[in-house]
């Protein structure tokens, strides 16, 4: 992965821009050709499932009208008024019972089995009472405890279907409207093989795959043109009877189409594997591989277009950069375009613009910098006048004998030597606390000495450095403001100089009447008048950081405490 991102990164931003382009604009594409690709083929399944519905739709349609054409012929026989008379009539002579049979029932029972071909049998059922007569008339004896329709025939009025492995038989009881002690029952067995004859010519992709059958309502297969695969079927009688069903039998999966026959309790079912189904999603493809790389190509075009426009600009860019890296400072960079392009543009040259103003200020300030070490090294001889001076003035008072003179004269040269620095802002905490100590004598002195002093110095600070006079501020303000305000009692003053883990603390306190907390609060922020503290503070935060400087703790009526805190530091 990272080799990838690191060859993305190192590509020219015009190609990183048409790969962006195409990355996503081709993802859009080709969800787009991919769903539409699905849909089509979609869509000629449910024709190929439409087509195969409407073929086993039309199957169901001639199975209906041979199914209605027997019923019919059932009721034309059940209710003949000629027959229902012959059959209802106690005779009292089996001549005129004879010869109506041979006139009336005779002809009839022949023309209409001449119009049905598959009817191998038409037969009616009757009591004891009226005689048999060849196969037109058969006693009810014959079938009670024989056959398995008879009791459904005597419980139903209307016309019944019966079915085995080799029968099919239509049946129906005679009714009883003109003659109330009738009990006929008409038979007849058709043709199994010629009644389903239209179905058998069904011709299938695969004779072990797919086929069509008939089941009725227990469940029970009334023809197949496969009786190989009644398990099969089975399966299949078992799904919802909706008109389209979809199932994985055996590791297949299988489009199932059901139509209900008119005979109520009789389904048709037709089954093929999906793949078997004919969709020839060849143009689709075709279509859709054309359209992609059209799309493709109207891409790049749009893409070389953009690109090349905003491209173009960042060149020209790139091109001023160039001639201001070699060092023409003085072109006149702008653009009309309010776009981010225009921006960046607009806001080089102004920046061009501001680093020439910066370079002729930089030029001017190194002039008047120069006159400033001139004047400043002119100003040298006044503190080797000042030390000079002081040194005559301490072999004066030796001479004399004025010792103390003398020790305010020593001091006081040692106090400007450490605090004067030669001019460097950062000094070592042993000089600034010799410093410190050469002003607190020099107070003493001046103050008479009136107040103690006191010192608590750990050795290991005297190896780092700090800010030049950052103590002597907090001094001369604890000697000022703290002990010379004092009223009863004698000033003292203390110096604690710790040394912890990361940092050094350098503490002053007084015995003072404390700082009122308006002043309090506002000392270290503001320039306020003889305190002089925000200076220092400001300092040290500038060189150290914001986590250091000056804290102030004070109590009024109960002195003041001035800590302020810096890292271990050593000068390079």
């Amino acid at each position: 992965m990272s080799r990838p991102l690191h060859m993305f990164r190192n590509m020219r931003f015009k190609q990183k821009l048409i790969l962006s382009y195409l990355i996503v604009s081709l993802i859009p594409i080709a969800l787009l050709g991919t769903y539409s690709y699905n849909q089509s083929k979609l869509f000629l399944r449910k024709q190929a499932v439409q087509g195969l519905q409407d073929t086993v739709g039309t199957m169901a349609r001639g199975m209906n009208e041979k199914t209605v054409q027997y019923e019919r012929t059932v009721d034309s026989v059940v209710m003949n008024t000629g027959l229902q008379r012959i059959f209802g009539t106690q005779y009292k002579s089996l001549t005129l019972l004879s010869e109506d049979l041979r006139k009336y029932v005779d002809p009839y029972f022949s023309m209409i089995k001449s119009l049905n071909k598959d009817m191998l049998q038409l037969t009616v059922y009757m009591p004891d009472t009226m005689p048999e007569y060849g196969d037109s008339i058969l006693s009810l004896n014959r079938l009670k405890g024989n056959s398995l329709w008879y009791n459904a025939a005597m419980q139903q009025k209307q016309t019944g279907w019966y079915h085995n492995n080799d029968e099919l038989v239509v049946y129906r009881q005679f009714p009883t409207i003109l003659y109330n002690n009738m009990e006929g029952i008409l038979y007849l067995k058709l043709n199994k093989e010629l009644f389903f004859e239209s179905l058998s010519s069904v011709s299938s992709v695969d004779s072990a795959r797919d086929g069509l059958f008939i089941s009725d309502g227990q469940h029970n297969v009334v023809y197949s043109n496969h009786r190989d695969a009644a398990i099969f079927q089975q399966q299949i009688i078992q799904l919802p009877t909706q008109p389209e069903n979809t199932a994985d039998i055996e590791g297949i999966r299988y489009i199932v189409i059901n139509v209900p026959l008119h005979h109520s309790d009789w389904t048709l079912h037709y089954y093929i594997p999906e793949q078997d189904i004919s969709m020839d999603a060849t143009s689709i493809v075709k279509a859709t591989v054309i359209l992609l790389i059209a799309c493709i190509a109207i891409l790049f075009a749009l893409i070389w277009i953009f690109s090349h426009t905003m491209i173009k600009r960042i060149y020209h860019l790139n091109k001023l950069m160039k001639q201001v890296q070699y060092g023409n400072m003085q072109l006149d960079i702008r653009s009309e375009n309010r776009d981010e392009i225009g921006e960046l543009t607009n806001r080089f040259g102004s920046m061009l613009f501001r680093i020439n103003e910066l370079v002729t200020e930089v030029y001017q300030n190194k002039i008047i910098q120069k006159e400033a070490e001139f004047k400043a090294l002119q100003a040298q001889i006044n503190p080797h006048f000042l030390y000079n001076t002081l040194s005559i003035i301490n072999w004066k008072s030796l001479k004399i004998g004025a010792t103390d003179i003398s020790h305010v004269v020593t001091t006081l040269s040692r106090f400007y030597r450490t605090s004067l620095n030669r001019g460097e802002s950062m000094t070592t905490v042993r000089d600034e606390l010799q410093n410190t100590q050469s002003f607190v004598e020099i107070q003493s002195v001046m103050h008479d000495h009136s107040f103690d002093v006191s010192y608590h110095i750990d050795d290991e600070v005297y190896q780092y450095d700090t800010v030049n006079l950052s103590i002597q501020p907090l001094v001369e303000n604890a000697i000022m403001h703290g002990i010379d305000q004092k009223q009863n009692g004698k000033g003292q003053l203390i110096i604690t100089v710790r040394a912890h883990k990361e940092w050094i603390e350098f503490v002053v306190e007084d015995n003072g009447p404390g700082i009122p907390k308006e002043i309090q609060d506002d000392i270290l922020i503001k320039q306020s008048k003889g305190y002089g503290l925000k200076n220092v503070n400001e300092r040290i935060k500038l060189v150290f950081g914001e986590e250091y400087g000056i804290t102030v703790f004070s109590e009024y009526g109960q002195g003041t405490a001035m800590i302020m805190t810096i890292p271990k530091y050593r000068k390079q």
